[in-house]
């Protein structure tokens, strides 16, 4: 006895299980003959009368699991979340739809969507108000060229060994980078190794003080008797630029400045995009990590940041200093709002 196979034909078995009934085999022999079961036999020749072809129509997929309603539900879920894992968004939309789908099938979704898992950016929180100052100061500087020579730019920051890249990832779409809900809030000077205070304009690099303990007015009104008023004596027309720190804007700090004759830039909170002097941070922060080996005590760390600035060149200074144009342009076309800068 012949034992019946029963699964997906092949177009060749197809074929001769139709060539065998035209030439008027009975399809009780044609299933023993070719050990086909016969109902398969009967379906393809019934197929083949309806038809008059031996192969089956192309079959759709599987059906889609989740309706255009359930992937509005899907989107608004992501978008209450942003920085929920998958399977926590699987979870969700699992209780809500009443299903059981895997966390495979809901990245598949999210990604017909456009939705995809970045690491999101890190940019400071804007109120309603920080966002009207900053295009209102953007505005008013739309046509500044040279001015922006004659700025000194000034921060502090810290720097600290092996830091962690401390990166969050977001659900979201390519176009939303700087969406207010899916950047990640900075905070100023998280976690601590060494401290330094640094200055550059058009003319080259300034001076770079190691800070020691926190900055407060006083400190901060040392670092610059003592290192900024001699370095500014060779460039007088300068003007400085510091963030709304409460050291540096303190009404002791402030009397002390005017009574030294430094001219200071009207300067907008919460704008690190505004100021080149980050990524020059950034940069030196890039420079010592690269160093092999790499700094293993705050001494070497020390050492590593003082060599890597006196290493940076004018060129790198003044690209800084000429893409300021278009930080003000990506301001106001942002409303105010984060920049990629």
């Amino acid at each position: 006895k012949h034992k019946m196979v029963k699964k997906e034909l092949s177009n060749e078995q197809r074929e001769r299980i139709i060539g065998a009934y035209l030439s008027g085999t009975k399809q009780k022999v044609i299933s023993a003959q070719l050990s086909i079961a016969p109902s398969t036999v009967n379906d393809t020749i019934k197929r083949y009368k309806q038809t008059h072809s031996a192969t089956p129509k192309k079959r759709p997929g599987r059906p889609k699991t989740l309706t255009d309603r359930d992937v509005r539900v899907l989107k608004r879920i992501v978008r209450e979340d942003r920085f929920g894992s998958l399977p926590v968004l699987t979870g969700k939309l699992n209780s809500d739809l009443e299903t059981t789908l895997h966390t495979n099938t809901v990245r598949r979704y999210l990604h017909d969507e456009g939705i995809r898992c970045y690491t999101a950016k890190k940019k400071p929180h804007l109120t309603k108000k920080q966002r009207c100052n900053r295009l209102r100061w953007c505005r008013e500087k739309r046509d500044w060229k040279e001015e922006w020579k004659q700025i000194v730019w000034s921060d502090e920051s810290r720097f600290t060994l092996f830091k962690s890249d401390g990166r969050t990832r977001v659900w979201r779409n390519s176009g939303e980078t700087y969406n207010k809900d899916c950047i990640q809030p900075t905070v100023k000077f998280g976690g601590g190794s060494v401290m330094f205070w640094g200055c550059f304009s058009w003319n080259g690099i300034g001076p770079l003080v190691l800070v020691d303990g926190n900055m407060d007015s006083e400190a901060y009104i040392n670092v610059l008797a003592n290192n900024f008023i001699p370095w500014m004596r060779d460039y007088p027309d300068s003007v400085f630029q510091q963030d709304g720190a409460p050291c540096h804007t303190s009404s002791y700090s402030t009397w002390w400045m005017s009574t030294h004759g430094i001219r200071t830039l009207n300067w907008v909170a919460q704008s690190p995009d505004l100021n080149p002097i980050e990524n020059l941070w950034n940069h030196l922060d890039r420079q010592v990590r690269k160093r092999k080996p790499l700094p293993q005590t705050k001494q070497d760390l020390i050492t590593a940041i003082q060599e890597e600035w006196s290493n940076i060149s004018l060129e790198k200074l003044q690209n800084l200093i000429m893409s300021l144009p278009h930080r003000i342009e990506a301001v106001i076309k942002a409303k105010g709002g984060n920049t990629k800068y």
